[in-house]
């Protein structure tokens, strides 16, 4: 009975194999990145992008398992278990929230191929086209776009939603995009999970960035000193504006029922000067009207007047 041909796995696969091994083994951060969707001049630009930061390798998902299994990094078998579609191995020495703001930053914008999932609402806005009449009309109308001839070019009359959000993009409307050069898609490495220094990250954890933090704890500290201050729970951080509204109260409290020493007679002062300032404002008005009153019956003494020595003039005429 003959023995089964064992094949053995191609030189360049093994070695392949350790170096990936070794890679890992010799960084404290090691990640999966997804490169689906990413043309391969894209694909290029980032890796430039990183040199010098980080190390990109695409890597077929078995190699890669097998390389995993060969390291000796402590939990590094943990980023098996984000290992799906097309992938690709990143290592580096930084931390998982750098890693995730880095890759974040090479995110670039793209006319979609047809496929892909809408991650929000694609509006088409107005626009003049700049495409002549012809076959490009009966395009726009089969993908639902209002169009017109204007000027002799095709106008886009009507705001539309084009794609709803999750929606997946065919490749009728994904040409129009291209045509009309708007770019809805973001391409760039989306992490899946990483491994560093033993601890597992997934793309949840890493995407909390410091800001975030510092804002969330921002937040919190306001809206606790808030219900404090409501609630007259004293704490070390609200006593100050509790003293604060307390004499202000008190100020207010002295002032109402005309109780006046030595520490509030400042504030009759400004009352007094405020009052002082009414009444005075409350007289020149008064004087302003009584003179508009004056005014207004200057023209019908004048007019009263003329009337006399029109009648005399007219006496001294009948009977000379």
């Amino acid at each position: 009975m003959t023995k089964p041909t064992v094949t053995k796995p191609a030189k360049w696969k093994v070695e392949l194999v350790n170096e990936v091994s070794r890679e890992i083994d010799s960084n404290s951060l090691s990640a999966i990145v997804s490169i689906a969707g990413i043309r391969n001049n894209q694909l290029q630009s980032i890796r430039s992008s990183l040199k010098g930061k980080m190390k990109l390798q695409v890597v077929r998902g078995t190699l890669l398992e097998k390389s995993v299994e060969r390291s000796k990094k402590e939990n590094i078998s943990r980023i098996l278990e984000v290992m799906k579609g097309q992938i690709a191995l990143v290592t580096g020495n930084q931390e998982p929230v750098e890693l995730y703001e880095l890759l974040e930053s090479t995110r670039t914008t793209a006319a979609p191929r047809g496929g892909e999932v809408a991650e929000n609402d694609i509006v088409i806005e107005p626009m003049d086209t700049g495409f002549p009449p012809g076959p490009m009309i009966s395009e726009f109308q089969k993908v639902g776009l209002q169009t017109a001839i204007e000027k002799g070019a095709i106008v886009i009359k009507k705001e539309t939603v084009f794609v709803k959000k999750g929606e997946v993009i065919s490749k009728e409307k994904a040409g129009i995009l291209g045509k009309l050069n708007i770019k809805p898609i973001k391409v760039g490495l989306n992490v899946l999970g990483a491994v560093k220094d033993g601890i597992f990250y997934s793309k949840d954890v890493m995407s909390i960035s410091t800001a975030r933090i510092t804002l969330d704890m921002t937040v919190a500290f306001s809206q606790a000193k808030q219900i404090a201050l409501n609630t007259f729970f004293i704490t070390p951080e609200i006593l100050p504006e509790i003293l604060f509204r307390a004499r202000l109260s008190a100020e207010m409290l002295a002032v109402s029922a005309g109780v006046v020493d030595e520490k509030n007679i400042e504030l009759f002062i400004m009352k007094a000067i405020r009052d002082a300032s009414a009444v005075s404002s409350a007289i020149s008005g008064d004087h302003r009207e009584e003179a508009a009153s004056k005014e207004e019956k200057k023209p019908d003494e004048r007019d009263a007047k003329k009337e006399e020595e029109d009648v005399s003039s007219g006496l001294d005429a009948l009977f000379g």
